[in-house]
């Protein structure tokens, strides 16, 4: 783990997640111009971690996180789920794998009893820059493309 090695510890399984705390600029490949302004304020509240999430000025998630299993690659899985401010019940549980500067949320949705999975990769290059892609399959097998950009820290 390059990028994200210096927030990793091994006797703290959030450490980590830390690393999406402050104020970042998104720019999606296909995306406006100006980007995306996404503020997370995280904090470690006993058995959970969660982060605020604003976009653009407005809190639109608090994302929580558990970890579930430390990994022989030395890793860490976690379960997340996200709360909105409209009061709604919060989405199931998906799943986040990070090995080293690699971070893979994965979650699955049906419509119309046909089941699609995602995920979103995440490539840290240094704590302040992720590459991202999401992506879909039928499978599990054969992925494609849906979105890309990046996602710089902003001072």
């Amino acid at each position: 783990m390059r990028g994200a090695q210096n927030a990793s510890a091994a006797d703290d399984p959030y450490a980590a997640l830390k690393l999406y705390d402050g104020k970042w600029l998104v720019m999606p490949a296909d995306g406006p111009k100006e980007g995306v302004h996404l503020e997370n304020h995280c904090a470690k509240t006993g058995l959970f971690f969660a982060c605020e999430q604003m976009v653009n000025g407005k809190t639109v998630a608090l994302v929580i996180f558990q970890p579930t299993a430390k990994l022989p690659s030395g890793g860490e899985e976690y379960r997340s789920t996200a709360v909105t401010p409209e009061s709604g019940a919060p989405g199931g549980w998906n799943g986040l794998t990070i090995e080293g500067d690699r971070w893979v949320y994965s979650w699955d949705d049906t419509e119309f009893g046909k089941k699609t999975l995602y995920r979103n990769i995440n490539i840290f290059s240094g704590p302040d820059k992720i590459h991202f892609e999401i992506q879909n399959s039928d499978d599990g097998k054969t992925w494609k493309k849906q979105k890309e950009g990046d996602e710089t820290r902003q001072k």
